[in-house]
């Protein structure tokens, strides 16, 4: 045998005699660790030495008995990992003395078959393991997938059973606790180890780079340092996000160009070769996108990382970067254009009518959920924004109460809103809660803690917001104008509350500065749908009939079609002038370039009282004379206690015509005709308006 043979053999002897002596150790530190309660072989639930955020349930009467467990280290390594998981509150009480018993007691079982002499629970490759156990399994009639949904309006899903979620999260915990390297050196990064700010509303917290070919896997992690950590120019959530296209590219020039361990001799071919690449992957089954669309969108953003990861890698001279300069290398006409645009359609914001159905039935909600829902829909923040309120939110001025949090997207420290007395009400009582039921447990001082659970003391996820709010939508059947189920969206209270405001007059400008907006861009869109919303309510409004007054004051049914064309206007230039046509009391039709006849007489609406022709009202106004009305019977009954007499026969006409108004408006007869003289113009009318 030659020397060199012989001398390889006796390195992967000496290695694999080392990895057992760290096994061993590994295996008696945390036995070390194991006291009391913990080190005992009999685990009895109604000795359970930690504090229970509820009772036991009387089913977990079971002990935990470990004695069955033959291989010593597996035994205590399952005494450490269920120990930790119950100290931590990854897993409940129930979870491990009813949910994963079989599981438990299935993997111990092939351990003791097949690994009996089995060092650690990493001791054997992942992968080989779960085939033999699959085998193991399979033979003995026990599921190993099942199908399974997270909520009832998803689609099915095959996913594995708790036989092999309990093996991977016991395999994946020892893999990582024995690991003593630093964070950046794993290919598993822990957001919380890493010393920077992350979005804690979230409830990922790891990325992998497991998928990144093994060759060029340093230099990518290095990227991501430098990005993430050092300069702080990318988020944790952007990191997680460019996985998938810098994975695809390293796979794409591993398996074109096999030989190269850099990227220096990178060219334009193997560029355009990456987007045809792209466009071959699978399209995802779920998009409401058509496949076109999606390819298109697939390779703009798959270009758009790697030309950001190698112009970054030129920029900081690697060995590693490619020779040819980035734009020698991607052109601007390589991303193919973008058919999506911010529009009316695009933007999903909750309607009145939804959002009615979601106060009829906020009883229904978990109260847990119910203030983040309506802080959320009063403040116009954003989810993520929202639940990272802290107690110290709300602040009093002589204006009112202000909302005062952090806008993450915008980095936007200390940005302040204007809230009414109610919602100022619900965050003070949201607050008291707090304090009494989670003052020792919520050390960041947040408005919205989870009350127990493993995340007991962070804010509560967005992703269990929206799953319960979707539920109380599903199990309510709270439904759109076409009567579908309708699913929620975080950001759509947000778009809510743009339109809203803009509905109610506020000024574009002031609007973005109010919601943080970077441009005004998704500003005015709120606007555009304003326009839309106002046309759709004056057209319904329109079917629905409207009145005008006759030459001899009595109320008639019209069309405001026919009362355009009679004032020598355009319909479309009614559409777009509502605002400055509305009164308090209806439309003025009337040309801009004729005057007003009526315009100095302000005892009473002059329209109503000079029966004039260019008054126009439809059923949008009819609030407004039914409170008039209430108003004017109001002041008569106290003219009548006082015996005012006289002022009653001044107000009695009014309150006449309001009703005749109010009750043609309610009851919308249909369309009559106008006399010749009322319907046509002057000669001198009609001179003014051509000229």
């Amino acid at each position: 045998m030659p020397w060199s043979t012989t001398k390889m053999q006796h390195r992967k002897k000496s290695a694999m005699k080392n990895n057992r002596q760290q096994l061993n150790a590994n295996v008696e530190n945390i036995e070390k660790k194991l006291t009391g309660y913990w080190a005992a072989d009999v685990w009895d639930p109604s000795d359970y030495p930690l504090p229970l955020d509820k009772p036991i349930k009387a089913k977990y009467t079971k002990c935990l008995d470990f004695c069955s467990i033959n291989n010593a280290s597996i035994r205590v390594e399952l005494k450490f990992f269920l120990s930790e998981r119950l100290k931590h509150k990854t897993y409940s009480l129930g979870s491990v003395f009813d949910g994963y018993l079989k599981a438990l007691k299935h993997l111990c079982e092939f351990i003791s078959l097949k690994y009996p002499h089995l060092l650690s629970i990493t001791g054997v490759p992942k992968e080989r393991f779960l085939i033999e156990y699959r085998t193991f399994l399979n033979e003995r009639n026990i599921k190993t997938e099942h199908l399974g949904s997270a909520l009832p309006w998803q689609p099915r899903y095959v996913k594995q059973t708790r036989d092999f979620n309990f093996y991977n999260q016991f395999f994946d915990f020892f893999n990582d606790y024995y690991d003593d390297r630093e964070e950046l050196e794993k290919d598993k990064w822990d957001v919380r180890k890493l010393g920077i700010d992350y979005n804690r509303s979230r409830s990922e917290n790891r990325v992998s780079f497991t998928n990144i070919v093994p060759k060029f896997r340093i230099w990518f992690k290095k990227y991501c340092e430098i990005r993430l950590v050092v300069q702080r120019n990318y988020s944790f959530a952007r990191v997680k996000s460019i996985m998938s296209p810098m994975s695809a590219f390293f796979q794409f020039i591993n398996d074109t160009h096999p030989e190269w361990s850099d990227l220096r001799n990178l060219n334009r071919k193997d560029i355009l070769a990456f987007q045809k690449y792209v466009s071959q992957l699978p399209s995802k089954k779920t998009s409401k996108n058509p496949i076109e669309e999606q390819k298109k969108n697939r390779i703009r953003v798959y270009t758009y990382e790697v030309q950001a990861f190698l112009s970054y890698i030129q920029l900081l001279e690697w060995d590693f970067a490619p020779l040819k300069p980035i734009h020698h290398l991607i052109f601007p006409e390589d991303f193919p254009k973008n058919s999506y645009k911010i529009t009316t359609n695009t933007i999903k914001y909750i309607p009145d009518e939804v959002w009615e159905q979601i106060l009829d039935n906020l009883p229904k909600l978990n109260p847990i959920y119910v203030p983040i829902l309506l802080v959320l829909e009063a403040s116009g923040f954003r989810i993520s924004d929202t639940l990272l309120l802290k107690k110290n939110c709300l602040e009093r001025s002589k204006d009112g109460w202000w909302l005062v949090g952090d806008i993450r997207k915008v980095q936007y420290k200390n940005h302040k809103v204007p809230i009414t007395e109610d919602i100022a009400a619900i965050i003070k009582a949201q607050i008291a809660f707090v304090e009494k039921y989670s003052h020792d447990s919520n050390p960041d001082c947040y408005l919205f803690p989870n009350p127990v659970g493993k995340r007991k003391g962070l804010p509560i996820t967005q992703g269990s917001f929206n799953e319960n709010i979707n539920m109380l939508a599903y199990k309510c059947n709270i439904t759109d104008a076409s009567g579908e189920t309708y699913r929620i969206k975080n950001h759509a209270f947000r778009h809510r509350y743009g339109v809203t405001m803009i509905n109610n007059g506020m000024n574009i400008l002031h609007l973005q500065k109010l919601m943080a907006h970077a441009s005004p861009e998704m500003t005015l869109v709120y606007a555009q749908i304003k326009d839309n919303t106002m046309r759709s309510e004056w057209e319904k409004a329109v079917n629905n009939g409207a009145v005008r007054l006759a030459p001899n004051g009595s109320v008639i049914d019209a069309y405001l079609e026919d009362q355009a064309k009679e004032n020598g206007l355009e319909l479309e230039w009614i559409r777009h002038n509502m605002d400055s046509i509305r009164l308090d009391h209806g439309f003025c039709i009337k040309s801009p370039k004729l005057p007003c006849d009526f315009l100095n007489q302000m005892l009473e609406p002059p329209c109503i009282r000079n029966n004039c022709r260019s008054f126009h009202v439809d059923k949008t106004f009819l609030d407004y004379y039914k409170d008039q009305i209430a108003k004017i019977e109001s002041d008569i009954e106290i003219f009548q206690s006082v015996n005012r007499t006289r002022s009653i026969e001044l107000i009695q006409p009014k309150l006449q015509r309001y009703k005749e108004i109010a009750n043609s408006l309610e009851v919308g007869k249909g369309i009559q005709g106008l006399t010749k003289e009322r319907r046509e113009y002057t000669t001198n009318e009609r001179n003014e308006v051509s000229t």
